[in-house]
């Protein structure tokens, strides 16, 4: 059974695609500054669990700004490779790259992640990095295909993903449908309806919780240093466009890539996936070690809905609401932290919580796991 929600061809103008590279180019000239830089780098390399990129090859597909291909350059990697489908997406990461001063080690290029003969022509890299790009193609599973043959043996697969898991409510589905009818609008209708998602999305909720929208809009940037009303557009317009479950993009890259996942963070916008070859040993050997597993003993109590309860053995100590805590289901990371108790209830899917040294989580079927014999564990100082 799968999960991919689809909806490639628009009726009436099958070649529909958002000019994502207007948008990044316009976001560059804009907002770019030595702070997202910074905060780009920051995040890439929390999620790597690196200090810095010494010794690393990257590439990173589908460049879009060059924001991150920067990061990285900044980071220390030995080499840089990006290349991007949009002409505009070029332009605008090779004046990053002159900005820079135009390093020997950082090659930018056009190319698209579907021509599997220009696939072969890159060099195998140490992290291969695709933020937000496979699920626009038009051919997400082959494009994630694609991307995985220039991971090294010993490298990381780094991509992230719009998931059906996240949109739930309203559906992935009902996202199509925006996104087609924002595509086909006019200037001012485009307009009025990023403020419409605005409102939704933010500026509702902050003046309920008292807090400045404004202030909301700017300090956004802190993720990943990305910009409020580009990331909007792009989030509207974003087509053609393709989601996938959680559980359904691991197991594609476990059943056709040979992929394990390592690492995961769920819960937002994108999902981020860590992948490495089944069998392969790298620098990620060094990461677990440091933070062993830790084995959940039952039985669970049920709270209500998808929701169950366990408390934390003692010798976890130091878990609290924001704790650096990773929960795993038969050996898969979950990446759910810190989620809302109503929406564990009412959705399950692996998300969770810790709390005063108990555990609140869902199963990622939603079933009771006190009878299906699954194994659930947790690192306490990792994610």
């Amino acid at each position: 059974m799968t999960n991919t929600v689809v909806d490639n061809v628009a009726p009436g103008k099958e070649d529909l695609r958002f000019g994502f590279g207007a948008n990044w180019a316009d976001y560059i000239d804009k907002n770019f500054s030595d702070e997202r830089v910074e905060i780009s780098r920051r995040h890439l390399l929390w999620f790597l669990k690196l200090d810095d990129l010494k010794g690393k090859t990257f590439l990173d597909i589908g460049c879009g700004s060059g924001l991150h291909s920067l990061a990285a350059w900044r980071s220390g990697a030995e080499q840089v490779v990006s290349f991007d489908y949009d002409q505009n997406s070029v332009a605008t990461t090779k004046k990053l790259h002159e900005l820079s001063g135009s390093p020997k080690n950082w090659v930018v290029m056009q190319g698209s992640v579907l021509d599997e003969a220009f696939m072969d022509s890159l060099p195998k890299s140490d992290i291969v990095y695709s933020w937000g790009v496979l699920h626009h193609t038009g051919s997400m599973w082959k494009a994630i295909e694609n991307a995985a043959r220039c991971v090294h043996e010993s490298g990381v697969f780094y991509i992230a993903l719009y998931s059906t898991d996240v949109y739930v409510d309203p559906p992935a589905e009902y996202w199509l449908k925006i996104k087609r009818e924002y595509n086909f609008a006019n200037p001012v209708k485009k307009i009025l309806m990023e403020w419409r998602y605005a409102w939704r999305d933010s500026i509702r909720g902050c003046l309920i919780r008292g807090k400045n929208p404004l202030a909301h809009m700017r300090e956004y940037k802190l993720s990943r240093g990305m910009s409020y009303w580009h990331d909007v557009r792009d989030w509207l317009g974003g087509y053609p466009m393709e989601f996938a479950g959680n559980k359904e993009t691991e197991g594609f890259a476990r059943n056709n890539l040979n992929f394990e996942l390592i690492h995961i963070k769920a819960g937002e916008g994108n999902t981020e996936f860590l992948f490495r070859p089944i069998g392969g040993t790298n620098y990620w050997d060094g990461v677990i070690s440091k933070s062993p597993l830790i084995k959940l003993q039952g039985p669970f109590q049920r709270i209500s809905g998808n929701a169950w309860r366990v408390h934390l053995p003692v010798s976890s100590g130091g878990i609290g609401d924001a704790g650096r805590f990773m929960l795993y289901e038969n050996g898969s990371p979950l990446g759910w932290p810190n989620a809302p108790l109503s929406s564990i209830e009412a959705w399950g899917g692996g998300r969770y919580r810790s709390e005063n040294g108990v555990l609140i989580f869902s199963t990622t079927d939603k079933s009771d796991p006190n009878e299906t014999g699954k194994v659930y564990e947790f690192r306490s100082d990792f994610a």
